[in-house]
């Protein structure tokens, strides 16, 4: 196995990116935006997955009722069409409820991001602009775990953005018949 961290140097294709990936451990988390690498946290703090979770059993408990055609799943590897040299992978996604044997996926209806230390501004605002990119996205939400902030961008408002600062303030997901207050995303969470 090779244990030389660096990726091959440049900007590379999808092909060169995940022919190097397939060597790497399998808890190292690398992603390409643009044809760049970079290794993400691995494994991610616990808040992170809390609020991850929690995300998760809330929209499954929406969509069985009102989109049983679809399911959230944790750490889902995306690709957008049109966008070949950027491999993804989502903290949460919503895809189709009979899956497909492949580790990209290209049909989601929501992507959220739980913000950690290795992401940077310019990292997560090109994935929020690649998966509104994807044409079945309904949804981007990017989540803080440092602080009750979750910012839900929706294709049916223009991908504007809306930040809820709250703990009481409702979020509302309607194709998806999901409606939470903020403080549920962040059940067990401790803000101090």
């Amino acid at each position: 196995m090779n244990t030389h961290i660096a990726p091959p140097p440049g900007k590379l294709t999808a092909e060169q990116f995940l022919e190097f990936i397939e060597d790497r451990p399998r808890g190292e988390r690398w992603q390409l935006i643009d044809g760049v690498p970079f290794l993400m946290m691995s494994p991610a703090m616990l808040p992170h997955q809390r609020i991850g979770l929690n995300l998760i059993q809330r929209l499954n408990a929406c969509l069985e009722i009102h989109r049983p055609d679809v399911v959230a799943m944790h750490e889902v590897a995306v690709r957008v069409e049109s966008h070949p040299n950027t491999r993804l992978v989502t903290d949460v996604a919503v895809v189709d409820f009979e899956v497909e044997n492949v580790v990209y996926c290209t049909r989601f209806f929501l992507a959220a991001e739980v913000l950690s230390d290795s992401n940077t501004r310019e990292h997560i605002s090109r994935k929020r602009e690649i998966y509104a990119d994807a044409p079945d996205c309904q949804y981007i939400l990017i989540l803080s775990q440092k602080d009750f902030a979750v910012e839900v961008w929706s294709r049916a408002d223009g991908w504007k953005g809306h930040v809820y600062r709250s703990a009481g303030d409702l979020i509302d997901l309607p194709e998806f018949g999901f409606s939470c207050r903020l403080a549920d995303l962040y059940r067990g969470v401790s803000m101090k």
